[in-house]
């Protein structure tokens, strides 16, 4: 299920613009059905009921695409149109991490996450505020289940790299993926040391798997937005501690890497509430 809560908001001289009245907040409430889209922009045909005004050129007749796929989830596309250059800036907050979204970029929306997206003008005096909130889908298997019959596999990926991830690197990811597990606001451990409080492990140890983890998803292709997008330096070099982890815990969450049992934070007798 997604949910999209849309908003506009313009500002004339340090005010909030009273010549034209802004259209009503719309919202929109839809399942993960694959195949679903979603369009957001100036075409009355095709972006109903996220309509944006008619006269806010800045936006395009279909400026951002939600999608549903099975492999995938939801995502959002601000699809490439005639201009080479847009005449306009995407932000996206997922989470904690909050990024300008390239131009032509397809971005997932993980299951258990909640955000928002501004598409505005260059010069920041008019924006379309989209809140979104995606929950938990219906897996395939828990759905087959009912019927005795077992699904058949459609990409082994996410379950061999899985079966990689055993022992004590699968720990580590569970840990820093808990609040998905537990589909609960961030609380999982801020710095490595709180991490190895967690987990009872040495630093050098959680440093090794992390590492670790990090090839493996690079090389598994399951979060191709932390090659693409972040570039390969990106988690050496962010200021924060986790940043670019956000995407490996969730789409290790979201592709059943962990979550399947009790994440550390259960099993030590511990909470981080």
């Amino acid at each position: 299920m997604l949910e999209l809560n849309m908003s506009f908001v313009a500002i004339e001289d340090g005010r909030e613009a009273e010549r034209d009245p802004l259209p009503s907040p719309k919202s929109v409430r839809t399942p993960g059905v694959v195949g679903t889209r979603l369009f957001v922009g100036r075409d009355p045909s095709a972006c109903r009921p996220l309509l944006t005004p008619h006269d806010w050129l800045f936006v395009s007749r279909k400026h951002l695409v939600f999608e549903y796929s099975e492999d995938r989830g939801w995502t959002v596309e601000w699809p490439r149109g005639q201009r080479d250059t847009p005449v306009a800036i995407v932000r996206i907050k997922r989470g904690e991490t909050s990024q300008d979204m390239p131009y032509g970029a397809i971005l997932p929306l993980p299951a258990r996450t909640s955000g928002n997206i501004l598409v505005s003008d260059l010069a920041r005096r008019r924006s379309v505020v989209l809140a979104w909130r995606a929950m938990q889908p219906i897996r395939p298997s828990a759905a087959s289940s009912l019927d005795g019959n077992a699904p058949p596999t459609v990409d082994v990926g996410p379950e061999e790299l899985r079966n990689k991830l055993r022992g004590v690197r699968l720990e580590v990811l569970a840990a820093m993926s808990c609040d998905w597990i537990h589909g609960r606001a961030t609380k999982r451990p801020r710095t490595t040391d709180e991490l190895c409080e967690m987990l009872y492990m040495a630093k050098a140890t959680v440093e090794r798997c992390k590492t670790e983890l990090r090839r493996d998803f690079y090389s598994s292709a399951l979060c191709p937005e932390l090659n693409h997008l972040l570039g390969p330096d990106y988690l050496d070099t962010t200021p924060h501690v986790h940043g670019g982890w956000d995407l490996i815990a969730q789409t290790a969450v979201t592709c059943g890497i962990v979550g399947r049992e009790p994440c550390p934070c259960a099993r030590r007798g511990g909470s981080i509430d």
